[in-house]
């Protein structure tokens, strides 16, 4: 076989392996616009870089198989909306243990009164408008690492170093999570945060102990305070039921001695009306009454001897 026909085989085998390359090709990219999405995702489409469709439901294409153009001509991004996403912000931690040799050189917040305090915080969140997650955020979680950190910062200058490792942490985190939210809803980044939460608050290491033993007086005091409130529980109780005793029985003996001189002041007024009718017979029988009454308290006898008009009393 000559050159000249040796050249022209190769070329024309060249050929038709390329005619098969860009078959192949076409294929590929005619399948590209063939897309399957998750249950936990819902896509949209660009098409040249514009969002596909004129509203929500059209711009939001919900689990399944999605045919778009081919990638040249579509952009098919999938956003997991069904998924609790997760960020780690440590801009304000600390990488080891500082001192204050190298505190610049890690992350750290500023308290209100002016202390230094180490933060690692996870915030959990989740995607609400797939349109506005997918256009307005190339890295959203750097983007929400960003917010987060800046609202650590500005909440942190109104708390004091002392709430922020004790009985503030909450209300903290409910603070900075309520600021984020409020600058990503303007930003339009389409996520709304579910939790805050902190791995750990810590002062440098140069003044852990100090602040430990701050730490061990406040949990102190706040079991005392428990102790004197289960204490106040338990003797208040019973010092008013003590009194409504008292009280009750008081009210009673009230009640029968106010009887008692009524009755005695009813008598007196009835025997008092018969007295002023007859007072001779009232008088006789009234003297009678009380010197029976007075011998019988006194245990004695009454004795008349015969043939004498004097009587005689003994006495047991």
């Amino acid at each position: 076989m000559k050159d000249s026909e040796r050249f022209i085989s190769i070329v024309n085998t060249a050929i038709r392996y390329c005619k098969w390359l860009i078959a192949i090709l076409a294929v590929a990219i005619a399948c590209s616009g063939i897309r399957v999405v998750n249950n936990s995702e819902v896509a949209v489409v660009l098409r040249f870089g514009r969002l596909v469709g004129d509203t929500r439901e059209e711009q939001v294409h919900q689990p399944g198989l999605l045919l778009a153009f081919p990638y040249v001509i579509d952009e098919v991004v999938k956003v997991p909306v069904g998924r609790i996403q997760e960020v780690s912000v440590t801009t304000h931690s600390a990488s080891a243990d500082p001192t204050y040799a190298d505190i610049e050189s890690t992350g750290y917040l500023i308290t209100g009164d002016e202390n230094i305090l180490h933060v690692d915080a996870t915030v959990k969140y989740k995607i609400t408008d797939p349109v506005e997650y997918a256009l307005h955020s190339q890295d959203p979680a750097a983007v929400i690492n960003g917010i987060v950190s800046g609202a650590m910062t500005s909440r942190a200058a109104s708390k004091s170093v002392d709430g922020l490792l004790t009985d503030q942490k909450e209300e903290f985190a409910g603070q900075v999570a309520a600021q984020s939210q409020e600058i990503m809803d303007g930003m339009r980044l389409g996520v709304e945060i579910v939790s805050l939460e902190f791995k750990s608050i810590t002062p440098p290491s140069s003044l852990k102990y100090h602040f430990d033993q701050v730490n061990a007086a406040y949990v102190e005091k706040e079991t005392l305070i428990q102790q004197a409130n289960q204490y106040r529980e338990k003797v208040v109780p019973e010092a008013k039921a003590a009194a409504d005793k008292l009280v009750s029985e008081a009210q009673v003996a009230q009640h029968d001695r106010l009887n008692r001189a009524n009755d005695h002041a009813a008598e007196f007024y009835g025997l008092f009306q018969e007295y002023q009718q007859n007072r001779d017979v009232v008088y006789q029988r009234v003297f009678r009454e009380k010197v029976s009454r007075i011998f019988n308290q006194m245990g004695g006898k009454i004795v008349v001897p015969e043939g004498q008009s004097t009587p005689r009393i003994f006495l047991p």
